[in-house]
C-alpha cells in the first residue's frame, strides 16, 4: 500500500476510530515466510491490521487475524469481543499448522487481559509469547530472538496517539453539537466546533503537564489524592475556559447575559466530556468506576512461585521480581490500572483484587467477566 493511500485509511480511521471498523480474518503472509518463520496474531480491527502490515514491511513472517469483532485488541480482550475460541478458531481454521515446523504464536501484549496462554496451549498445543505492545517495536523484537526490551512491554501516550485521540473526539463532538445547534441556533454552529477542536487538541496535547496530578506517586491515602486531582482538574479546565469566554466577549463586545449564558452552558458541557471521561480515552489512569471502589493488585507470597509472567504482561511495568525469593512484588501500585493481565496470566493465582475494605475478587472471576464502558466488570 503507497504512502497515499495508507495516510487516507490512517485519517478516515482516526476520525472514525470509536466504531468498530472490521477487516476479512485469515492468514496473511508477509514478505517470504517459510517453515520456521515467526506467527504473530493480531485482530481484526482494519487500522490495526494495515499498522502491522506497515512495520513488518522487510520481515518474513506469517500474521494470522483473528475476529475481534473489529475493535482494537486492548479494548477487544478486555471487553470480551476477543476470547480465546477466536485466537484458536484462528490457528485451526487457518492451516497455518501444515506451513510451519514449530507451535508458536506471538500475541499482542495487550491482549493479555482477557486471552489465557495456557488454554490457548491446552487445546491447540500452541505455545503464547508475548510481543511488544506497540507495533512499532515488532521489527526490533524479531530481529531480538523475540526477546522483549522492557520498553516493549511499557504502554506509551505519545504525542501522536494523544493527537488521534483529540481528533476522534472532536469530531464526534463537532457532530452531535452541529445536529443540535442546527435546530436552535445554526449561526453557532461554526464556532462551536472551532471550540471544541481547539479545547480537544489542548487536553490531549498537554496531558503530560497535569498527569501527576490524577495519578499521584505518594502511597498514602492514593485513592482520595486521585479523586481530589480529578476535580482540580475540572474545575482548573473549567475556569480556563470561561476565563477565556468573558475574556473574549469583553474584547468584541459581545458581554451579555445571553452570551455568557449560552457559551458557558457550551463550554461546559464540553469540558465535562472531554474531562469526565478522560480515563477512558487515555491508557495511562484507571478508570472511575474501579478508583471509586478502591481496587487494588495482591501478591499472595503463599501462592507466588516467581516465574515473572505478572511482569511480563503489565503494561506499565508495575512488577519487579525477587529472584532469590521467588516472590513477584508490586513495586508501583500508583501505575497501575487494574487491567487485569497480571491475574489472568498467573497460573498459580496469586494475584487477585482486593478493594479498600479488604473485600477479595478472586481471579477466576476476573477471567470470566470482563471490563464494560464504565470500567464495571460483567459476566462475559
Amino acid at each position: 500500500m503507497n504512502i497515499l493511500k495508507y495516510g487516507l485509511f490512517y485519517l478516515l480511521e482516526t476520525i472514525l476510530r470509536f466504531l468498530p471498523l472490521p477487516q476479512k480474518t485469515g492468514l496473511i503472509k508477509i514478505g517470504h515466510p517459510d517453515r520456521n518463520s515467526p506467527v504473530l496474531l493480531t485482530g481484526n480491527y482494519h487500522l490495526t491490521v494495515l499498522k502491522v502490515k506497515r512495520a513488518l514491511k522487510g520481515q518474513n513472517a506469517f500474521l494470522l487475524v483473528a475476529n475481534s469483532r473489529g475493535i482494537n485488541v486492548w479494548c477487544a480482550a478486555a471487553g470480551g469481543h476477543f476470547t480465546n475460541h477466536d485466537v484458536i478458531s484462528a490457528i485451526k481454521i487457518s492451516g497455518i499448522e501444515n506451513l510451519i515446523d514449530h507451535r508458536t504464536v506471538i500475541l499482542p501484549q495487550l491482549v493479555a487481559c482477557g486471552i489465557e496462554a495456557r488454554v490457548i496451549d491446552q487445546r491447540t498445543g500452541w505455545k503464547v509469547k508475548w510481543g511488544p505492545v506497540n507495533i512499532e517495536d515488532f521489527p526490533a523484537y524479531l530481529k531480538n530472538g523475540q526477546k522483549k526490551t522492557t520498553g516493549m512491554s511499557v504502554v506509551r501516550f505519545p504525542l501522536r496517539d494523544r493527537l488521534e485521540m483529540a481528533i476522534a473526539w472532536a469530531f464526534w463532538m463537532s457532530v452531535v453539537f452541529s445536529l443540535v445547534l442546527l435546530i436552535f441556533k445554526s449561526e453557532a454552529v461554526v464556532p462551536a466546533i472551532i471550540m471544541v477542536w481547539l479545547l480537544a487538541f489542548f487536553v490531549f496535547s498537554v496531558f503530560p503537564v497535569y498527569l501527576p496530578l490524577l495519578c499521584p506517586k505518594e502511597q498514602e491515602k492514593q485513592w482520595e489524592k486521585r479523586r481530589i486531582g480529578r476535580r482540580i482538574f475540572l474545575f482548573s479546565f473549567l475556569f480556563l475556559v470561561l476565563a477565556g469566554l468573558g475574556t473574549y466577549s469583553l474584547l468584541t463586545s459581545h458581554f451579555t447575559a445571553n452570551f455568557l449564558l449560552f457559551w458557558g452552558i457550551l463550554s461546559f458541557v464540553t469540558v465535562l466530556l472531554l474531562g469526565g471521561d478522560l480515563a477512558g480515552g487515555t491508557p495511562l489512569l484507571i478508570s472511575e468506576f474501579r478508583e471509586e471502589k478502591g481496587f487494588q493488585v495482591e501478591v499472595d507470597n503463599e501462592k507466588c512461585r516467581g516465574d515473572g509472567i505478572c511482569g511480563i504482561v503489565c503494561p506499565l511495568n508495575c512488577f519487579t521480581l525477587d529472584k532469590q525469593k521467588r516472590l513477584a512484588i508490586l513495586e508501583r501500585p500508583e501505575k497501575c490500572i487494574c487491567c487485569g493481565a497480571c491475574v489472568v496470566q498467573c497460573q498459580f493465582d496469586a494475584l487477585s483484587y482486593a478493594d479498600k475494605k479488604g473485600r477479595r475478587v478472586s481471579p477466576d472471576f476476573v477471567r470470566k467477566h470482563k471490563v464494560e464502558l464504565s470500567g464495571k466488570r460483567k459476566p462475559n
